[in-house]
């Protein structure tokens, strides 16, 4: 478990700068049809906004998902329950 956290957080540790200009692209597309200024930058930036919150939102769930796997170990070790190998 404690591997497969360790390349996640990796895998989300590099991809940063990409996600970020995945989510600017996308929101650019999504909004460009928009012809007002101001409401087309509002648009994307709302859009990227919405991106990072559900970035940030993803990355929450997959930490409490390592905790709770963590606990359950723990638990399964103080039982004295066999690891897998």
């Amino acid at each position: 478990m404690k591997t497969l956290l360790a390349l996640s957080l990796l895998l989300v540790a590099t991809a940063c700068v990409s996600n970020q200009e995945f989510d600017r692209d996308r929101a650019y597309s999504k909004c460009e049809s928009i012809s007002d200024k101001s409401s087309r930058d509002r648009c994307i930036a709302d859009a990227i906004k919405r991106a990072e919150r559900e970035r940030a939102r993803d990355n929450e769930r997959l930490v409490q998902l390592e905790e709770n796997a963590e606990r359950r170990e723990l638990g399964r070790e103080i039982a004295g329950a066999k690891k897998d190998q």
